[in-house]
């Protein structure tokens, strides 16, 4: 019996040359070229498509058809990698008059103006691929094509120009989560699930840890604490989990090419899916244990809502006497109010609210502006402006005092600097506060005395005497969770309640005691709680006003005087004070008020 042969249909033949070229869900339009490949590897003289693409030159087009490349024409179809951002990538890719493009926001493809360039490429030695900064940045074999000259050209001025790496890098990083790339691959409709779920939960973070199997662990803080979660899986195979970490890399900029990770890498995305819109800011660490041959991280995801939005401070649930002094600082005409605090304790909401507050007090008498890295929520009422990428700086410094000479030739009356992170950023929010404007920042801190420190040691020596002089006010926050209404549980405190609170009392130097009726959760929690026994988080706040008794005593101590005292009697309330007041009220535990 003769043996049966099977043609592949054409349809068949173009989706296996698409995925040879690194693509798994290709549009049409790679179909179309994919067949025109198939048809020039079958001919011997010019192919004929019926039309030439524009700008390349139809000798060139039928070598690269025939020789299995292919002519992406638009270059559109496929984004521009993150690497062009760095300076020796762009140089290279300018002398050999190509560009360093990704497919799918995954696979790397250099694509050139002329198959002869293509090939001189192609066949580099080891020791010169070596040495390529497109190779040393990729850290793996791109694939390769050709494009229009133009179109080319056209990539290396966007890249070239001021905000050129943002673009290419935001284009990469939103992630459309109904978008058909984003619902065929089963990895990424985890990631969506996931992310999705977490924002109905009202979570702040995503954790997802490995396991010495391959496996990953996922929980999601909730209220400041983590838990497992409901709506998916709270482990993932090692199959799916690896591709999932590969995924996130690829995707937020951390890693484009998916190379083997031996230190600690950060990424971000935006993502948009009909549950809401979220910033998502990712930190990859290596685990790098020994003898391992895969490639474990722990990854953990900040999800911060992105909508915008016009918040006032009573909107907040701060105490009166938070708000009474945070409006009188933001009624004077210069200044800095600082507000400090561990990570994920609501201090950029809190800046948010002073903003929406100063904007019900002067409306659009006033110009405000933000200089942030980056933008993470849209506020109402102030001019946000994100810090230049590294491409379009000589140095990571200059990517800040680009923005920062800026903005004092801008006009301003109020100016909000993201966060105080460098010495940069301290020296501008002093000279600003110094020189007829209102600054508003935020710094990690424990408490306000211990921020005026951080923040006094961070400056230059000659600036202190301006720093303490031109604070207005620090603000201290932390966040408890709220105890369950329907399901909490009220008692005398028992003599272990006491004994734990004594001793923390003796760690403070305060004298205190617990009420006699306090609350905890229930641990089985209710349908209301979702069994949780929290519904919320409040704040607790520590107020330092800067009076001329506390300038006078933070000037002593820039100058090396012992003067916390003074600074620890001028604040209005302290953060024991602000947490026991909820402890009474019976809001919260008085265990996440020990801090």
């Amino acid at each position: 019996m003769a043996p049966v042969h099977t043609v592949a249909e054409p349809g068949q033949e173009a989706a296996e040359v698409a995925r040879e070229w690194g693509w798994s869900c290709p549009p049409d339009s790679v179909l179309d070229l994919a067949r025109q490949t198939r048809a020039g590897a079958d001919t011997r003289g010019p192919v004929a498509t019926g039309r030439a693409e524009a700008g390349i030159v139809q000798t060139e087009r039928a070598l690269a058809l025939r020789n299995g490349y292919p002519c992406y024409s638009p270059l559109s179809l496929i984004a521009i990698h993150p690497c062009m951002s760095e300076p020796a990538v762009m140089r290279r890719a300018e002398e050999m008059d190509a560009a360093v493009m990704q497919i799918e926001g995954t696979t790397p493809v250099i694509v050139f103006a002329t198959f002869g360039a293509l090939i001189s490429f192609r066949s580099l030695g080891r020791g010169e691929r070596m040495a390529d900064p497109i190779m040393r940045a990729l850290g793996r074999q791109p694939l390769l094509g050709l494009a229009a000259r133009d179109e080319i050209s056209a990539v290396l001025k966007t890249v070239r120009s001021s905000d050129a790496a943002e673009a290419a890098n935001d284009a990469t990083n939103i992630w459309l989560a109904e978008s058909s790339e984003n619902t065929s691959r089963p990895e990424h409709r985890e990631v969506s699930r996931l992310i999705d779920h977490a924002l109905n939960e009202q979570a702040t973070d995503i954790s997802l840890s490995p396991l010495r199997s391959g496996e990953l662990f996922v929980q999601l803080r909730r209220f400041g604490s983590l838990v497992s979660p409901t709506a998916v899986s709270p482990r993932m195979s090692a199959e799916l989990a690896s591709r999932v970490v590969n995924l996130l890399q690829s995707r937020s900029g951390a890693n484009p090419s998916n190379t083997v990770q031996r230190f600690p890498t950060d990424g971000r995305i935006t993502y948009r899916s009909n549950v809401g819109e979220a910033y998502l800011r990712l930190s990859f660490i290596p685990l790098n244990h020994l003898g391992e041959m895969r490639n474990l991280a722990s990854v953990s995801i900040r999800i911060l809502p992105r909508k915008e939005e016009s918040l006032r401070l009573a909107e907040l649930n701060l105490s009166a006497e938070v708000i009474e002094q945070m409006r009188f600082a933001l009624q004077l005409s210069q200044g800095m109010v600082l507000v400090v605090g561990p990570t994920n304790t609501g201090k950029s909401t809190t800046i948010a609210g002073a903003i929406g507050e100063h904007v019900g007090i002067f409306g659009d008498s006033q110009k405000r502006l933000s200089v942030e890295d980056p933008i993470e929520r849209f506020v109402c009422g102030i001019r946000q402006i994100n810090v230049p990428p590294v491409a379009a700086a000589r140095d990571e410094d200059e990517r800040f005092s680009v923005v920062l000479r800026a903005i004092k030739r801008h006009d301003p009356d109020l100016i909000w600097v993201g966060e105080v992170r460098d010495k940069m950023t301290a020296d501008l929010c002093v000279a600003a506060a110094s020189s007829g404007h209102l600054v508003l920042s935020t710094l990690h801190a424990n408490d306000t005395i211990m921020g005026f420190d951080v923040l006094a040691k961070t400056v230059e020596a000659e600036k202190r005497f301006q720093l303490a002089d031109g604070l207005s006010l620090i603000v201290s926050q932390r966040l408890v969770r709220t105890l369950c209404p329907h399901c909490k549980e009220e008692g005398t405190p028992k003599e272990v309640d006491e004994m734990l609170f004594q001793r923390y009392m003796h760690v403070l130097g305060e004298n205190c005691s617990l009420p006699e009726t306090i609350a905890a959760a229930n641990p089985k929690g209710c349908e209301y709680c979702s069994h949780t026994g929290y519904t919320g988080v409040l704040p607790i706040n520590e107020v330092l006003p800067f009076t001329r008794a506390a300038k006078d005593a933070a000037i002593a101590m820039a100058g090396g005087a012992n003067r916390r005292d003074v600074l620890a009697k001028a604040r209005t309330v302290t953060l024991l004070e602000s947490g026991m007041a909820l402890v009474r009220a019976r809001s919260v535990d008085f265990k996440d008020v020990l801090v």
